[in-house]
């Protein structure tokens, strides 16, 4: 398996999704903590298609090169500064680098990976969720160090993993703008987006659940975004298994990564958080191998960023469904998130 050093990066890059979220009650106003990771989303899924696109006139290699630079300079900044609106404005920064990073390395991978994609983009979403766990547990090196130089130190382990990639030896492959153009990429991504946003929701918002409806410790339940993320590790390495099956069991896969949500209202809510945490990173892992093989690998930075920007513009709308319906948020996401899934079965089928 070629590409170590993008994994690494892909790791890192992980890291600064979750890094702040352990320290924001002490960086901004209550009112302002959904807001801040809301500015990285919106950021990252609003640039999603045009660094796709850009990608195409820089080459996928320094594009992504340059979302980790862009990345490491503003987390390092966010360390310096505790006013809370430039805090928003620098972590929206770092959502888009990231945009400029996820779709030409994993784009990269597959070129230089070609015929094992699926076990490729499984490794790269398995990297992410080293990433994140990481990133969660990032509170114990701000206390260690400080806020600001912990800030500083990721920035800088960004900001050179950025550089060691624009130097690396991978050829800097331009993609073709006209893929973008393929319906069937848009629509899987559209007909997925549950499945990507399901995820997002209960690692947001169980904590919290917990708390108003069990009366269980918040702070204590927070470490099952560690459990979810560290099935999700598992979930990326076991894609592998459906390397030449993708169309037969993605359907499925998408299916197994949703419905575990209800147990969520049981004492086996641990069980359903890691039978979701494997088949959603599985399916996400299958649905990228899908985009990569109906644009070809070295067209995949676009493909890749169209489908991203669906499933996070979509499947964010999904943190709404707590403030709507409250205890019934579990039912509602299950639902949501698994209709579309017929279609995509029928359009597999096609």
């Amino acid at each position: 398996m070629r590409g170590l050093p993008i994994l690494l990066g892909r790791a890192i890059y992980g890291i600064s999704w979750f890094f702040l979220s352990p320290y924001l009650p002490y960086l901004v106003p209550q009112n302002m903590v959904e807001l801040v990771p809301f500015s990285f989303f919106a950021t990252a899924a609003i640039m999603q298609i045009p660094a796709g696109i850009i990608s195409t006139r820089l080459g996928m290699k320094r594009t992504y090169s340059l979302g980790l630079i862009i990345m490491g300079l503003s987390d390092a900044l966010i360390g310096f500064t505790r006013n809370p609106y430039l805090i928003l404005f620098l972590y929206s920064l770092t959502g888009f680098g990231a945009s400029f990073f996820f779709s030409s390395a994993g784009g990269t991978l597959a070129v230089i990976n070609e015929g094992r994609i699926t076990t490729v983009m499984g490794l790269y979403n398995a990297m992410f969720s080293v990433g994140g766990i990481i990133g969660l547990n990032w509170g114990f090196l701000d206390e260690l160090l400080g806020f600001t130089y912990a800030s500083a130190m990721l920035g800088i382990m960004t900001l050179s993993m950025g550089l060691v990639n624009l130097f690396y030896g991978y050829s800097n492959v331009r993609p073709d703008f006209r893929v973008i153009k393929d319906k069937r990429v848009s629509v899987i991504a559209l007909l997925t987006a549950g499945v990507w946003g399901s995820f997002y929701v209960v690692s947001e918002y169980f904590p919290s659940f917990s708390y108003y409806f069990f009366k269980e410790s918040s702070i204590n339940v927070s470490s099952i975004s560690s459990v979810l993320l560290f099935s999700s590790f598992i979930g990326g390495l076991a894609s592998r298994l459906a390397e030449n099956r993708v169309k037969q069991l993605v359907t499925l896969i998408c299916f197994l990564g949703v419905i575990p949500v209800l147990a969520l209202y049981t004492s086996l809510y641990y069980v359903g958080l890691v039978v979701m945490g494997v088949f959603n990173e599985m399916a996400i892992s299958l649905i990228y191998s899908l985009a990569v093989n109906y644009s070809r690998s070295v067209n995949s930075s676009v493909s890749l960023a169209l489908v991203n920007a669906i499933q996070i513009g979509v499947g964010m709308t999904e943190l709404l469904i707590p403030v709507l319906v409250g205890y019934f948020t579990w039912f509602i996401v299950a639902l949501v998130s698994s209709l579309p899934l017929i279609g995509l079965l029928s359009v597999l089928k096609r």
